[in-house]
């Protein structure tokens, strides 16, 4: 999305990119703001809440949850109801669990397989 939304050819503002991982900061930071929130069983409370004030200081309209790898709580969601997609490796249901392409990789598999249509 990020590569798309440079390239122009998905007219969307990222404002900002908010991460419970460090490691990619240096592809986001590009010209968009990065902001580091671990989280973890214990302050996933208060990252919570500083997510959601960046949603609201930003005047985001659409969260994306990629690789976060959380369970939002009842209260998160209920914040973001109808402005939050979460995109997932769930779409490779063949290979569940942690690290589902090096999986998918370790069987030979060279694509998904994607839904038949009708």
């Amino acid at each position: 999305m990020l590569f798309r939304a440079r390239t122009g050819s998905l007219n969307i503002e990222v404002p900002a990119v908010i991460s419970n991982h460090g490691d990619l900061r240096p592809l986001v930071e590009a010209g968009i703001a990065f902001h580091h929130v671990p989280v973890t069983a214990a302050t996933k409370p208060e990252a919570e809440s500083t997510m959601l004030d960046f949603v609201r200081d930003l005047d985001v309209d659409l969260v994306v949850l990629a690789r976060y790898m959380q369970v939002l709580s009842d209260e998160a969601c209920g914040a973001l109801a109808g402005r939050a997609i979460n995109i997932h490796h769930s779409f490779l249901p063949s290979f569940v669990g942690a690290k589902p392409y090096h999986q998918a990789h370790e069987r030979g598999t060279k694509r998904a397989a994607r839904p038949r249509t009708t």
